[in-house]
């Protein structure tokens, strides 16, 4: 089918959708559409209307959170075209993809803070989605804002406050859910205590357990070893000592517990099981100023340390194996405004500077573990963004970024311990706003991700391969880094009042073209002789810079909301060639149609949503490659939110996944995914 035929039917089955009455409007956040509307902080760290940057940008607000039932990564971007689940269906090894890239070439914020934890077949960051506000996704490149990773594009998780808590009028509340899914008899237990004492303090405390059995698949059969325990909490502080000033502080925590095999994204064998515990801490200190009065200050730094540790302690012959990595950073950033010609030329200069360290360190049986190595990496950045809009209809971004970034191995079995290097990153954007409604898009991203310690150092075993053979790690110090040069086109259309007074209309067409050099990738040469690196036989493997890539697309997105219902599609293509070697790359995604309809009946409190996601086969894959047949997922869900009488302050959410119960499975996942699930939530504020 057609680019052009697939433009005109999203175009057409959004506004063929009727309506009855008006509705309210001016409340984003409770959009059940949202990826199309919200402010976004993360494309420009300014605060901007996602159709108002150049970058591609998406939300999930914390309605459509809460009406998900989200558990981990794979429920929060299910919606999000051009953004993939991999890796099974076990949390801790689900990963994500964006427009064919993995997410190793992603960039994780937690509340501005970044999560680089990394380590083959696991997830990249660990949290409970009870703890969040909303997400903002950016696809493409966008390392001329945030530096060294953003290959992918930028996810960023926001968590909760107490104002998102408090009920109007009040000091304290105190808030109580329960939970329950069928799929892995999964219970969810979640409290939080939060209010605010005097003028300039509140507080959020939460707390959220959750308790699995192993999952139910598509084919009836169950996966083994995937039942958990987690435990998460949310500390969070917000202090205003003087007017204008804001110091907030927050510690997140996440454990979970469980028997998984070493290698959480394949069935587990015997020899393979290991008992699990996995641990994050995160600590944030932020300061800001705002006082809109003040166009030359609009300051803010963040200070954060976190720390990933996991322990393994492997069934059958009791081998321990214990993991750490921090990350230890400051960002500062301030943003000025220039007011010139009498308003027709305000600029907007955005500019800081950011630094982090990163450090691993890895035991076996109390003892240095080379296949994980004790390395470290210090990252130092500075940034320059302008936003020129011109005369009201156009707006110009462009921006620069210098990053110094230097690695070292704290193995004494590697001679070259360093690499080091330096990257400049630009952009420019342009939105030309045609009318009121509609809009011209154009934008040219830079982006560039440092080898990561482990691509760098490892050393040790890889596999054995009977008495007196075993492949070896080799390590590479000299990986340069990977770098994309991305160009997007678009055309978007925003319409209120389009068929009824109160409803919007939203349409979001984008053409991306992303070239990626020096791409890194694990090379296995598997010998039965010695070689290089190995005087045994079995080979070595080690990382290499291995090849070029062309990653290009199109991504269609389309919403109309009104007062008693909602429909939304979208529509994610992405073709993938490796520019060396000739062929289709591996980590290609295959078409995904998003369809999603509703009915709200505002007088008696309750929604209706459907979605129906429709992924095609992937043929397309390397010549060692494994295709995938295509499948249709079809999830329902209703809400009912009482606005007063003696249930007004509950909540239900009820749903059902994959409600035909299909046997499926993801592209690039070796597990079959989830069977029918039945899940519900209650939740009450006191």
């Amino acid at each position: 089918m057609s680019r052009y035929l697939l433009a005109i039917l999203a175009l057409f089955f959004a506004c063929s959708v009727s309506a009855q009455e008006t509705q309210k409007k001016d409340k984003p956040e409770s959009s059940l559409l949202a990826t199309l509307q919200g402010i976004t902080v993360t494309a420009t760290r300014t605060e901007r209307d996602v159709f108002q940057v150049s970058e591609t940008a998406g939300i999930v607000n914390s309605e459509q959170l809460l009406r998900k039932q989200a558990v981990d990564l794979s429920d929060v971007f299910e919606d999000m075209p051009g953004v993939a689940i991999v890796g099974g269906p076990r949390g801790v090894g689900t990963g994500i993809n964006i427009r064919g890239l993995d997410d190793s070439r992603v960039l994780f914020l937690l509340d501005g803070a970044r999560q680089d934890f990394n380590r083959a077949h696991n997830s990249r960051i660990f949290l409970d989605p009870e703890l969040l506000k909303r997400v903002e996704v950016v696809r493409g490149p966008s390392s001329a804002i945030w530096g060294s990773g953003a290959l992918g594009g930028v996810v960023a998780f926001t968590t909760k406050d107490a104002a998102d808590l408090l009920s109007p009028g009040k000091n304290f509340g105190v808030s109580v859910k329960g939970g329950f899914q069928s799929a892995s008899t999964q219970g969810l237990g979640s409290g939080s205590i939060y209010g605010v004492a005097g003028e300039t303090f509140d507080y959020l405390l939460n707390f959220s357990y959750r308790n699995a059995d192993d999952l139910r698949l598509g084919n009836g059969s169950k996966l083994n070893n995937s039942s958990f325990e987690s435990y998460s909490s949310l500390a969070k502080f917000n202090w205003n000592p003087g007017l204008y000033h804001n110091i907030m502080f927050s510690a997140q925590t996440f454990d979970q517990i469980g028997n998984v095999p070493s290698n959480p994204q394949i069935a587990s064998t015997p020899d393979d099981l290991v008992g699990r515990t996995t641990e994050q801490r995160n600590f944030i200190l932020r300061y800001r100023y705002e006082d809109a009065r003040n166009a030359l200050l609009d300051p803010e730094i963040l200070i954060f340390h976190n720390v990933t540790h996991t322990s393994e302690n492997r069934k059958h012959d009791h081998r321990r194996d214990r993991t750490e990595f921090t990350t230890t950073g400051v960002n500062a950033r301030n943003s000025s405004q220039f007011n010139l010609a009498d308003g027709n030329f305000l600029q907007t200069l955005t500019y800081g500077v950011d630094y982090f360290h990163n450090e691993a360190r890895a035991k076996r049986n109390g003892v240095s573990r080379p296949s994980f190595p004790d390395a470290k990496t210090d990252v130092v950045g500075i940034y320059l963004q302008d936003e020129i809009p011109i005369w009201n209809r156009f707006t110009l971004t462009p921006g620069i970024r210098w990053d110094y970034f230097e690695s070292q191995s704290q193995a004494g079995s590697i001679s070259a311990k360093n690499n080091k290097d330096d990257a400049v990153s630009y952009k420019i954007g342009g939105v030309f706003r045609i009318t009121d409604w509609l809009s011209l898009v154009g934008a040219y991203n830079e982006a560039f991700r440092a080898p990561n310690l482990t691509e760098l150092f490892t050393t040790g075993t890889h596999f054995s391969c009977g008495p007196g053979c075993a492949n070896l790690f080799v390590p590479n110090p000299n990986l340069k880094a990977e770098k994309a040069f991305n160009k997007e086109f678009g055309l978007r259309v925003q319409k209120d009042n389009l068929l009824f007074a109160g409803d919007n209309f939203r349409f979001r067409g984008t053409y991306f073209h992303n070239k990626v050099t020096n791409f890194i990738d694990l090379n296995v040469n598997f010998v039965p002789f010695p070689v290089p690196g190995n005087s045994n036989d079995g080979g070595v493997t080690t990382s290499a810079n291995v090849r070029n890539a062309l990653l290009k697309g199109f991504e269609l997105e389309s919403n109309y909301e009104a007062k008693y219902g909602y429909v939304g599609l979208s529509y994610a293509e992405t073709r993938g060639n490796n520019l060396t070697d000739g062929g289709a790359l591996s980590n290609i995604q295959p078409e995904k149609w998003i369809v999603r309809a509703g009915l709200n009946w505002p007088a008696n409190n309750v929604s209706l949503g459907w979605r129906g996601s429709i992924v095609g086969a992937q043929n397309r894959v390397p010549d060692e490659g494994t295709p995938t047949p295509g499948y249709t997922l079809h999830d329902i869900m209703l809400a009912w939110v009482p606005q007063s009488g003696q249930f007004k302050n509950m909540r239900v959410d009820v749903g059902v996944d994959n409600l035909t119960d299909v046997d499926f499975r993801r592209h690039l996942s070796v597990l079959r995914g989830i069977g029918r699930n039945y899940k519900a939530t209650v939740s009450y504020r006191f």
